[in-house]
């Protein structure tokens, strides 16, 4: 009886393959200089963790199809998992750079302490060395499972049905609208706030794009042209979208509250201490 579990196998030697493209990534950044800690360490380009969890939740699709509960368990938890890469644990390394910074400080008037604590500061992850990761176990997967992707080859090479066209198209058209709508209303209600308006350009870029290209993928389909017709153009516009989403809620969820706080203490500052202008226009 074969002991053999891809569902443990397959996201190891993943993670074992994504900490040697971290480790060389870093030794390529420093100079050739090698830090055995990213073989064995978190942080760093790619992210391991979601090579793992997308390489876990792939093998459950492709063995156990889109119904089945280890493929929900695993999509979920790989969602988790990404989403706290680069946002708990990084946030967690910035206060461990911080508090390291700290003791830097004070011991520069007084002699240096051997048992002064040092926190590790590399934890979590950007947006894009998530993204990264998450192809890395997603490609890796598709290799490793080279030999279910048949049936799934010909499914995604099809042309959609009628139903499938009018359903796709309507979730399409149901984004572009929504991004104008959410655009329309950030842009009106926030005029004076330029990091609202920054994300306003943002949410409008992503509705455009991924509607208006997936209504022309819906009319392709529709019109069975070849190969620009096949359901797999459409899930690939979809992995992209959840992507994108994921990177705005990366850079926006950690910059944009400071940014409005910074904006509120300049309107503050503004409405207190009179410009230039104002001065000058009195005499």
């Amino acid at each position: 009886m074969s002991i053999y579990n891809p569902y443990i196998v397959i996201p190891f030697v993943t993670w074992v393959i994504a900490q040697l493209a971290k480790f060389f990534v870093a030794a390529i950044r420093s100079d050739n200089k090698f830090d055995f800690r990213y073989l064995y360490a978190s942080g760093g380009m790619p992210s391991a963790h979601s090579a793992v969890v997308c390489s876990l939740a792939i093998t459950a699709l492709l063995r156990g199809g889109v119904t089945s509960p280890v493929f929900g368990l695993s999509a979920v938890f790989a969602a988790i998992v990404m989403y706290d890469s680069f946002g708990v644990r990084r946030a967690a390394g910035e206060q461990a750079a911080a508090i390291n910074s700290i003791f830097d400080t004070l011991e520069r008037g007084r002699a240096a302490s051997d048992h002064r604590p040092h926190l590790r500061e590399i934890l979590g992850h950007k947006p894009l060395e998530v993204t990264i990761g998450a192809i890395t176990g997603i490609v890796l997967s598709l290799l490793f499972n080279a030999n279910y992707l048949t049936a799934q080859v010909n499914w995604l090479t099809a042309f959609p049905s009628r139903n499938e066209v009018m359903l796709y198209g309507a979730k399409s058209l149901v984004i572009l609208v929504v991004g104008l709508v959410v655009y329309g209303v950030l842009r009106r209600r926030y005029r004076g706030s330029r990091a609202i308006k920054g994300l306003a350009k943002n949410v409008l870029a992503l509705g455009l794009v991924v509607g208006l290209a997936g209504l022309l993928l819906e009319f392709a389909g529709y019109q069975k042209a070849l190969y620009l017709g096949w359901r797999l153009w459409i899930y690939v516009l979809l992995v992209l979208a959840v992507l994108w989403v994921i990177a705005l809620v990366g850079v926006y969820g950690k910059s944009l509250p400071q940014a409005l706080a910074n904006e509120s203490e300049q309107t503050r500052l503004r409405k207190w201490l009179p410009g230039k202008k104002r001065r000058s226009g009195k005499h």
